[in-house]
């Protein structure tokens, strides 16, 4: 099957955040879920819509299938960290008000230490999802190739990723496109709606 893929905009934001929100629903409720469970998802939508930073739309890709969104991928690389994490404390500050907000600067902070942002001449694949309807249908591979081919026109050397110890089928994934482990973050940070948990970190060379 032949996929359409395009920048994401503005307008995807009802499509695309529940599919970035399920790329790691424990992860993002540990940091982003302060007063109910959902809230990541509400504070994705908030941040997606801004557009910058980790979350927002302009550094992401969707895949169309009939006119309709079944799947994404975000692109990060090491010299977008400053401007990554200037637009982050924006954006939290901005939804959940000052004190509320050094929380889930912390969370951040503490999950960081387990999927740490890029580094020099590495790029980043992140918020990898597939809707819930297509997965199993080889749409992921196809994205990842495809991603993997930008990167390469680029002149890209390296991609990397990090996957959750709880997706052992991703991991599988990965290391048949290519992608090897090169090393192990233990997770056990615990919150009152999420959790983080330990994530291994993957590279590919182009």
């Amino acid at each position: 099957m032949t996929i359409e893929i395009r920048k994401c905009k503005a307008s995807d934001v009802a499509e695309v955040v529940p599919l970035m929100y399920s790329s790691g629903p424990e992860s993002f409720r540990y940091v982003f879920s302060v007063d109910y469970e959902e809230q990541a998802v509400d504070f994705l939508h908030h941040a997606f819509c801004c557009g910058d930073g980790e979350f927002g739309y302009k550094d992401h890709q969707v895949v169309i299938e009939g006119g309709c969104i079944i799947a994404l991928v975000g692109r990060r690389i090491a010299k977008d960290n400053l401007k990554y994490t200037m637009a982050a404390i924006k954006q939290i500050f901005g939804y959940y008000g000052f004190y509320k907000g050094v929380g889930v600067l912390v969370r951040g902070l503490r999950f960081e230490a387990i999927v740490a942002p890029p580094v020099k001449d590495v790029v980043c694949l992140h918020n990898l999802a597939v809707s819930l309807e297509q997965r199993g249908a080889g749409i992921g591979a196809q994205l990842i190739k495809s991603f993997l081919t930008q990167e390469k026109e680029r002149g890209s050397a390296v991609v990397s990723l990090n996957v959750a110890e709880t997706n052992p089928r991703a991991k599988v994934l990965y290391e048949k496109l290519g992608f090897v482990v090169k090393n192990k973050k233990v997770g056990r940070l615990s919150g009152k709606f999420g959790r983080g948990v330990s994530h291994e970190y993957m590279e590919i060379t182009l």
